[in-house]
């Protein structure tokens, strides 16, 4: 048996490209699935489909989401985590609006897409999913929501020395989540209503509605 001397690499690169090789192919299931969620949408889109469109095995798809509503809500939870994180690093004592718009320029600049809102039909496939969602997928966004919020208001008492008895962490995290639905709201209207404004996106609407949410204007 040939013994591994410290000099000799670690099993753990094979390891990393396990890894890195089941995120890839986690990745492809989910862009597949976003893109036939956008074009045919959610309820008409099957596992099946997704299984052509990523051209990935039907079995290997079920190793990494046990269901069609998990692949949907895959990239709202990882998101609404990125926001919340990004809030959380942010001076308790900050205006909420700020660290909001601090964090969502900081996931963009990580990477993560600012999608259009101007086209309804160009905006995130989860972003009707309390609106027009199943239950499965509406009642999973809200619990997120929930937790979010929680953590939000866990961290501005931690750290803000609110007296007790004040309302300002809790309406700091129903703020984060009023100004979120505003523009599924707004998008949701503009279906039969007026369309949103030209160039509108998920973050600039986000800390539109947070600003009016907390400076006034409405």
């Amino acid at each position: 048996m040939m013994m591994q001397g410290p000099d000799q690499p670690e099993a753990a690169p094979a390891e990393s490209r396990h890894a890195r090789r089941k995120a890839r192919t986690r990745a492809r299931i989910t862009e597949a699935a976003n893109r036939l969620f956008a074009e045919k949408g959610y309820l008409e889109t099957s596992m099946d489909d997704i299984s052509e469109e990523a051209d990935v095995a039907i079995r290997t798809i079920y190793t990494h989401f046990p269901s069609k509503a998990s692949i949907l809500l895959d990239y709202f939870d990882r998101w609404l985590d990125a926001l919340v994180d990004g809030i959380l690093e942010r001076p308790v004592d900050e205006p909420i609006a700020e660290s909001v718009a601090a964090s969502l320029d900081a996931m963009q600049a990580a990477g993560w897409v600012d999608r259009s809102y101007d086209n309804i039909e160009e905006s995130p496939p989860s972003a009707l999913g309390l609106i027009t969602g199943p239950p499965e997928v509406a009642g999973s966004m809200m619990q997120a929501w929930v937790q979010a919020q929680d953590r939000i208001v866990a961290d501005s008492l931690a750290r803000g020395g609110y007296p007790e008895g004040s309302l300002v962490p809790v309406a700091r995290g129903a703020a984060l989540f009023a100004a979120c639905m505003g523009p599924i709201m707004a998008a949701q209207l503009s279906l039969s209503g007026p369309r949103l404004p030209d160039g509108a996106t998920t973050n600039g609407l986000i800390v539109e509605f947070m600003r009016r949410l907390t400076h006034g204007g409405i």
